[in-house]
């Protein structure tokens, strides 16, 4: 039986949900027949890179042309590349296949003319696995091609892809589907399959894919599979391993009460029931965000903090200790990746310059509020940010965005290079007193001294002073 990702996947760029920026690329240039020989797709899973790529190989073989870009899926070409069954294009993936024997093997076939098609097709998935020799094997093939052969490269962790490669590829950047986009999306699925369904279950299983449209279609057919085609919210949170309301209400309730025992009391109990942590903590962010009035992040992050010091020295290891710790992080995301509210990221920014004139650093933060990491985001205009060159340090108010940051240095660079230009290091670190609090005349040697060492101030006898 056909799965209802395989069975809804896209065949023709019109199919494609949310990527327009994706299909007018490729709509122009295939109607004016100037596409590149090389492209490397890049984002999020379940977005649509390897759909696209086939339909692209589609496109450029296809015998009959539906509005001079769309592939008609009638013809042999067509029908042989949806099977999988076409001689002239290939898929490999770099996940399994990553060594360079593969890639030589693909550059010794690449002289050969296609053998039923106009254009050989290589697909090459999640192409930062490939060890660094099968990249240096695979340069020189992607600079100079041969006029039949295109190459589409795709990769969900774009700052793994060597700089050589990238600069011999057009980069087309896929982004994360909407909420409502993703919903949406399901209902027709839905009405299609003749299932029932409440839309409060399909809104919940959107915002559990992360904007990943494959995923909320594996989700509701796991649901629908469960219920036997009757999708109910309560029937979604029991497959995906969530809790009640009533659960949450009574977990927010202990801790803004200081309620300890209470507390390590639904911790066993949900790690009993073998409940996702990750899930459990979202669930909990999205009440407290939802009830409570007005919460700030510093008023929602202090409790959550305080709670962590004290279960830190209790004498048992619980996963939840999971969810405590990463609710501060959750609760700087918790719009950013969901939602396209420009007003919501408004809200957590820092007030605008006076001047103008913007600086690098003011750049890349306003390229992640439109379209990069938002948990990114989220941290930098919560940060006191200096610049000194060849590199530039972020000090965070505490040690939760300081983790953050210092996990994603690497994505941050290659971002900041790829928006600037600049080829810089980034220093994380952080300052239970804040920065602009300490004396002037000290402020700048710590702050020096924090860009060269990185990581934490430390008094006298090497304790930390968060």
């Amino acid at each position: 039986m056909e799965t209802l990702y395989l069975k809804y996947r896209p065949k023709r760029f019109g199919d494609l949900i949310w990527q327009e920026h994706v299909k007018r690329l490729f709509a122009n240039a295939i109607s004016r027949s100037e596409f590149s020989h090389s492209y490397l797709f890049s984002g999020p899973r379940g977005t649509g890179k390897t759909s696209t790529a086939r339909i692209l190989a589609k496109s450029l073989n296809c015998l009959n042309l539906v509005k001079g870009y769309e592939p008609c899926n009638e013809c042999n070409s067509c029908k042989a590349i949806d099977s999988g069954k076409s001689m002239d294009v290939i898929e490999m993936d770099a996940a399994s296949n990553r060594g360079i024997d593969e890639i030589r093997a693909i550059r010794d076939r690449v002289a050969y003319l296609p053998i039923e098609s106009k254009y050989k097709v290589y697909i090459i998935d999640e192409v930062h696995m490939l060890t660094k020799e099968a990249f240096n094997a695979l340069l020189k093939t992607l600079e100079e091609p041969p006029k039949h052969t295109i190459f589409i490269l795709a990769t969900t962790e774009m700052q793994k892809v060597p700089e050589t490669v990238v600069s011999r590829c057009q980069v087309v950047e896929f982004r994360r589907v909407p909420t409502e986009s993703i919903k949406d999306h399901l209902i027709k699925i839905c009405k299609s399959e003749n299932m029932n369904f409440e839309v409060e279950a399909l809104n919940h299983i959107a915002k559990k894919s992360a904007g990943g449209l494959r995923d909320a279609i594996g989700l509701l057919e796991e649901v629908a599979r469960f219920s036997a085609g009757n999708v109910t919210f309560n029937d979604t949170l029991f497959v995906l391993g969530e809790v009640p309301i009533e659960t949450v209400e009574e977990y927010v309730s202990s801790i803004s009460n200081g309620n300890a025992e209470s507390l390590l009391q639904l911790i066993e109990s949900i790690e009993e029931r073998g409940i996702d942590p990750m899930n459990f903590a979202q669930e909990t962010l999205e009440f407290i965000t939802s009830k409570l009035p007005d919460p700030a992040v510093a008023e929602v992050g202090k409790f959550v903090s305080d709670l962590i010091q004290r279960l830190r020295y209790e004498e048992r290891q619980f996963d939840a200790f999971k969810v405590l710790s990463v609710f501060e992080a959750l609760n700087h995301e918790k719009e950013f990746v969901h939602s396209d509210s420009k007003q919501t990221i408004r809200e957590f920014s820092k007030p605008e310059r006076t001047t103008s004139i913007k600086t690098d650093i003011d750049r890349l933060i306003d390229w992640y509020a439109k379209e990069g990491d938002m948990s990114i985001f989220a941290c930098l205009v919560l940060s006191v940010i200096k610049d000194f060159g060849d590199r530039i340090l972020v000090i965070s108010g505490t040690p939760i965005h300081h983790e953050i940051l210092k996990e994603k240095l690497k994505n941050m660079e290659v971002d900041f290079k790829r928006i600037t230009s600049r080829d810089v290091k980034f220093v994380s670190a952080y300052s239970a007193i804040p920065i602009e609090n300490i004396d002037s005349e000290i402020r700048e040697s710590i702050v020096r001294t924090l860009s060269i060492f990185g990581g934490k101030l430390l008094p006298e006898g090497g304790e930390e002073i968060v």
